[in-house]
């Protein structure tokens, strides 16, 4: 599947409508629908005969047939609010005023000024050029207006259930594929044995405690839950890729080992703080309260920023359950809590070193460990990306 592009700008020819857009056309008060936009709203997308203002179909009229500019700019405004209190439906403004109605792109473009820096409407492209032309001669900085507009807090450390907050937040923007002012989030799932995927916000979202990931590759067709994508974004989100139900393995920290690489939760690491010892290898967790990544003990922790050095050595998912009746949105603190407890001298630093390095896996017993020590690190790399 070739994934669309951001849904920001209104198609010159609009043959087709997803779930959740609604055509903004010209009409006239009287809701006769006789020509030009008004007409195709009609015909094809339900737009009612004798209604000329608001949604009608899967359409929203503007009238503009009634006098001048004075007399339009009030249902322009009322339209603007509509679209905000629908923040999941896509309005899709036409070229209004432009065609009958007789009136200009420079004239009607700067009625829909504010409807420039409102996620969920897209206008024509000539309308975004005259609207970029008229903040330049007004000193306006159109780009500071979008960033302050469309910015999301983030916070410092990305626990699960932040995650999950700044996905429910940019559930429109995810859907759309309205990617410019996303976070900057990167995670880890798992894909199969020796798979690791990873994705950038946007690319995924999570629906009743579990993660999914929009995946373009055609081999993910028949895993693509439609059901799921309409009941989060309520649209077919089409183009965006096929949505399928992984594992969480992690988000990528602002910390890197020693050999450059970026940190995730769920690595399991040694550090010069602990020990650069298989007897002492942990799972690395979210330390929110202590505003960093670290390592959880018994009664204290070890946050990566106090870290001079950290060597990764695989990670927390081994042995994972294929069925999953466990909270696996969380699997990585208590698996991280797990790998802490059995710290030790003698074999438990071999067997906590075996378990981490040949990872992901679903191994039920030893013997799949013990089988893998014997093939070479590049025939089972869990740093690779797939």
């Amino acid at each position: 599947m070739r994934r669309c592009n951001p849904k920001v700008v209104t198609p010159d020819n609009i043959t087709h409508l997803s779930k959740c857009e609604v055509f903004v056309f010209g009409s006239n008060l009287a809701g006769q629908h006789g020509g030009g936009a008004a007409r195709m709203a009609y015909e094809h997308f339900g737009a009612e005969w004798g209604v000329g203002v608001g949604p009608t179909g899967q359409c929203y009229a503007i009238p503009t047939m009634q006098g001048g500019l004075d007399t339009i700019r009030p249902y322009v405004d009322e339209f603007i609010e509509y679209a905000k209190a629908h923040p999941m439906n896509r309005f899709l403004v036409t070229r209004i005023g432009c065609g009958i109605a007789g009136f200009t792109d420079q004239q009607m473009a700067p009625l829909f000024f504010e409807a420039r820096f409102v996620e969920n409407i897209t206008l024509p492209l000539e309308w975004k050029f005259e609207i970029r032309e008229l903040c330049y001669k007004a000193g306006i900085d159109i780009e500071k207006r979008q960033e302050e507009t469309f910015h999301v807090d983030v916070p410092e450390v990305i626990t699960v259930e932040a995650l999950q907050e700044l996905c429910e937040k940019c559930t429109y923007r995810i859907g759309a594929c309205f990617n410019k002012y996303l976070p900057p989030i990167a995670i880890r799932y798992v894909i199969d044995t020796n798979k690791f995927g990873y994705a950038s916000f946007g690319d995924f979202f999570f629906y009743q405690g579990a993660l999914y990931v929009f995946e373009t590759d055609e081999k993910y067709k028949e895993e693509h839950n439609a059901g799921v994508v309409w009941a989060v974004f309520g649209d077919e989100c089409e183009g965006h890729g096929y949505a399928h139900e992984v594992i969480f393995a992690g988000v990528r920290t602002p910390h890197t080992d020693i050999k450059g690489d970026y940190i995730y939760t769920g690595d399991a690491v040694m550090t010069d703080k602990l020990g650069l010892n298989k007897e002492h290898i942990y799972g690395v967790q979210p330390m929110d309260l202590d505003g960093d990544y670290g390592i959880m003990l018994d009664n204290h922790c070890v946050l990566l920023g106090d870290c001079k050095k950290i060597v990764r050595v695989g990670t927390v998912f081994f042995n994972l359950p294929k069925e999953a009746e466990i909270d696996m949105l969380h699997f990585i603190e208590r698996r991280s809590n797990e790998l802490h407890s059995w710290c030790g001298g003698g074999s438990t630093g071999d067997i906590n070193l075996r378990h981490v390095r040949f990872t992901p896996n679903f191994f039920e017993d030893e013997i799949g460990y013990i089988v893998m020590e014997g093939i070479r690190d590049d025939d089972f790399d869990w740093r690779q990306a797939h």
